[in-house]
């Protein structure tokens, strides 16, 4: 019963920290480390620091594969595919939304105004030194 509601929880969690978190795998880790460790106690600071220095060995997404860790040190191998999904799953959500969006209604002459507004500012994120 226990590993039910751990791994219920471990859904709460990364699917909340996938709806709101905003600005890229650094950004990912802080609110995990001030979710997981400050607030619910999960994990001590010590163990997130190896955690993130055993994802920084890893190539691959930083912040996903933190998450992954997270999970399974939770709730076990069940865990670890609970945050994966649940931490992913928003953000396929909102790309599919967004291209279904620019798909349907994006020749439109009404929008491309506005699409012709956003280009600019999308290179320009992609140009810009990190």
């Amino acid at each position: 019963m226990q590993k039910r509601k751990d791994l219920i929880e471990v859904a709460k969690v990364f699917f909340k920290l996938g709806c709101i978190g905003f600005g890229g795998p650094a950004v990912h880790i802080a609110m995990m480390e001030e979710e997981l460790v400050r607030k619910r106690n999960w994990l001590s600071h010590e163990h997130f620091l190896d955690l993130i220095g055993a994802t920084n060995l890893i190539p691959g997404p930083n912040s996903t594969e933190m998450t992954m860790h997270c999970g399974h040190e939770r709730a076990g191998w069940k865990g670890l595919i609970v945050a994966g999904i649940c931490f992913i799953l928003p953000a396929v959500i909102i790309t599919a939304f967004f291209a279904y969006v620019y798909q349907k209604y994006g020749k439109l002459p009404q929008v491309e105004p506005f699409i012709y507004g956003i280009k600019p500012a999308i290179i320009a994120v992609i140009v810009s030194p990190h």
